[in-house]
């Protein structure tokens, strides 16, 4: 008993999160937290990119409830309602009715308010440069975050005018490593959304206008069921999405996590917000089946 109490058991590291990018994707994340929280591992800290740090900030604040709720009412007809049409801006959508959604929750909250160290995942558009937002604001922090570029406007911060953060840290990975965190998941959700190859010898064929070549749906499997043709949006953040997997596979191939996790997710379209329940269900499937795997690291580091 004596030993007990001059020598207490260690505790178990928490995970430090590092939750990816992927627009409507994304909400699997609410889904990894709440299997996380099931299976009575602790977070220590979040990093977020992206969407990632959309729900990364809900959930240090307290607010992932309100989150997922709001997350699971979207339908096709709400999605539109919440957009803000902006034609001849630096963005398609002001996203001013997004924001007005988060003040009902997050209105003055600050990163100081939070328990725990959260990161903002932005990218800078004059320089390129990676920007890490640690201070001031949480809903400017998430905002500038997910400013997909063409899409959403960018924020101004401070001097700096901000846009999506996957467009530098799609799995912000390195930021938990930087804070020296011992044991870091990295929630990659295009793990599954194009083929290995990079490279793929091609003829090309007669000369067909894009605007008139039908497209099929994303898919892990071959493609079946009707086409849809590309529209502006379309083609915006279909080439994003290349732009985060090849970033994505080069930044965790030299920066892995001690454990990822990948939902399966390619049948859900980047826009695709109104498949909450799906892609929820998807996230906290994938992190129940490593928690075992998880509560091991920990004991391990013990």
């Amino acid at each position: 008993m004596a030993d007990t109490l001059l020598n207490p058991p260690a505790r178990k590291p928490g995970v430090a999160l590092a939750l990816g990018g992927g627009a409507a994707r994304g909400w699997a994340h609410i889904g990894v937290l709440r299997a996380l929280d099931e299976a009575g591992i602790a977070v220590d800290m979040i990093a977020g990119t992206s969407i990632g740090a959309l729900v990364g900030g809900c959930y240090l604040a307290g607010k992932l409830d309100e989150l997922e709720e709001f997350a699971r009412s979207l339908t096709r007809r709400r999605i539109f309602g919440l957009l803000d049409l902006r034609l001849g801006g630096s963005g398609m959508f002001g996203g001013m009715k997004l924001d007005t959604r988060l003040q009902q929750h997050l209105a003055g909250v600050n990163f100081s308010d939070l328990d725990r160290p959260f990161v903002c995942v932005a990218s800078e558009l004059r320089t390129g440069h990676e920007i890490w937002i640690t201070e001031g604001s949480l809903i400017t922090a998430m905002r500038a975050s997910y400013a997909l570029p063409g899409v959403f406007e960018p924020v101004a911060c401070n001097g700096r005018i901000l846009v999506d953060g996957a467009l530098v840290n799609p799995v912000p990975v390195s930021v938990c490593r930087a804070y020296e965190q011992p044991l870091v998941v990295g929630v990659n959700l295009h793990y599954d959304l194009f083929g290995r190859a990079a490279v793929i010898k091609h003829n090309a064929g007669e000369l067909v206008v894009a605007k008139d070549a039908p497209r099929p749906r994303t898919a892990p499997a071959p493609v079946t069921g009707t086409e849809s043709r590309l529209g502006i949006v379309g083609v915006m953040t279909e080439a994003f999405n290349i732009i985060q997997d090849r970033l994505s596979r080069s930044r965790l191939a030299g920066d892995p996590p001690d454990l990822s996790l990948q939902p399966k997710l390619g049948h859900i379209g980047l826009s695709e917000f109104h498949r909450a329940d799906e892609a929820i269900r998807v996230g906290y499937e994938t992190a129940m089946v490593q928690a075992a795997e998880l509560q091991r690291l920990q004991t391990v580091m013990v």
